[in-house]
């Protein structure tokens, strides 16, 4: 089935030379946009007869048959009043003339007013508008995939469970729609134990990518309480303007090569009971330290991983640092909490990032979030794997979200 719907992220950016309304203030100005059934509206921009407002809507549009886009969208500027506000012009534009080439610029259209007694003052109002991204909505993409087997939605939160279908069901790609025009990509993993590694990345450029990981001991009940999964891995809001066919997961075989604790690294180079950073500085041994971020570094695995003490906040946060060795290129880490569900994020830096003025290039930073306080060290594992037969997927081609 074909696209029917899409979502765009529509910025209505500013408005230039309004019009008085009174005698004795400038206008109150904001926007009321109505498109396919949905109403946005601005913030007040008081005295201003050139606000900038810059407010971003997470609008649905109708797809044509056969062109882009069908239907109207209607801007509507009105003047804030103490006891009734005033309707003061409008501008509806026919969708259907929008191209592709129009998407990701600033338009501006010339506004009409709807009472004559505004054209006297000489002013010709405008406003500007950017539409950034077509993707397929809920309702669209649930058509879409309605006939696949262990295809599963959430209609109340709108998101839709797709699964893989080499996997055997064993992983599905969650494609959670967030007010905005954003989007949550969320990969689930649904048996406890398995032995793969999976990462999220951009694939275009020099890229950053941060990536939200949940450990679920138990299982956590998805999808309406119909999907159990142990295992998930999160990108938070996601643009829909970005090209999906750079965004990318890959499943590798994992096999365990070593694993230790953060008791067993911390002890060997000297740490015993609580200590600050200045007490840590002074009292360990063989370690890096940064000074101005207040970082102290360890060695886990010799040129491939450092555990990493980070004082820069009011707690001591522990982070897994991979340096980018020619050793770790086919290996898998990760930071984790023995016997626990597990909050954590992966940072990945394409270039590696320098660390201690160049000293050594960080690839991958691993963080325990929301660690519990009283967490001993020897509870607070690093698990390092050989990684082995890669399968790479665009979310693009496991979604169809751009069509």
């Amino acid at each position: 089935m074909s696209v029917t719907e899409y979502i765009t992220r529509l910025t209505i950016k500013s408005a230039r030379d309004l019009p008085k309304t009174d005698r004795l203030s400038k206008i109150d100005p904001y926007m009321v946009v109505l498109v396919n059934g949905q109403q946005f509206k601005t913030k007040v921009k008081d005295d201003n007869e050139n606000p900038d407002w810059n407010e971003t809507f997470g609008a649905r549009l109708l797809k044509h048959p056969s062109g882009l886009l069908q239907g109207s969208l209607e801007l509507n500027l009105y003047d804030e009043d103490t006891f009734s506000d005033s309707y003061v012009a409008k501008y509806v534009l026919d969708l259907a003339t929008l191209t592709q080439a129009q998407l990701g610029v600033p338009l501006t259209f010339s506004l009409e007013y709807v009472k004559d007694k505004y054209k006297s003052q000489g002013r010709h109002p405008t406003v500007t508008i950017q539409f950034d991204g077509l993707v397929q909505s809920f309702y669209s993409l649930r058509s879409m995939f309605a006939a696949m087997p262990g295809f599963l939605t959430d209609d109340t939160t709108q998101a839709c469970f797709i699964p893989i279908a080499e996997s055997n069901g064993l992983i599905y790609v969650c494609v959670d729609y967030d007010s905005g025009g954003k989007i949550d990509f969320k990969v689930y993993v649904t048996r406890p134990n398995v032995p793969i590694y999976m990462d999220l990345l951009v694939l275009a450029g020099a890229q950053y990518t941060k990536v939200r990981r949940k450990l679920f001991r138990d299982g956590r009940a998805v999808a309406g309480g119909r999907l159990t999964v142990y295992e998930e891995l999160k990108l938070d809001d996601v643009p829909v303007n970005v090209d999906f066919n750079n965004l990318s997961l890959i499943v590798f075989d994992s096999h365990p090569l070593s694993s230790t604790n953060a008791d067993v690294v911390v002890t060997a180079h000297g740490w015993k009971g609580a200590m600050n950073f200045a007490q840590a500085r002074e009292r360990l041994h063989n370690v890096e330290v940064d000074d101005k971020t207040q970082e102290i570094y360890m060695t886990v695995d010799a040129g491939e991983t450092m555990l990493l003490v980070d004082y820069d906040r009011d707690d001591a946060d522990i982070k897994l640092a991979v340096l980018a060795s020619p050793t770790t290129a086919d290996k898998g880490y990760d930071l984790t909490i023995r016997g626990q569900n597990v909050n954590k994020m992966s940072e990945l830096y394409v270039p590696p990032i320098p660390k201690l003025h160049g000293k050594f290039h960080v690839t991958r930073l691993f963080e325990l979030d929301d660690l519990q306080y009283g967490t001993r060290f020897d509870d607070i594992e690093i698990l390092r794997f050989q990684l082995s037969n890669p399968r790479q997927y665009t979310m693009q081609g496991l979604t169809r979200i751009m069509g």
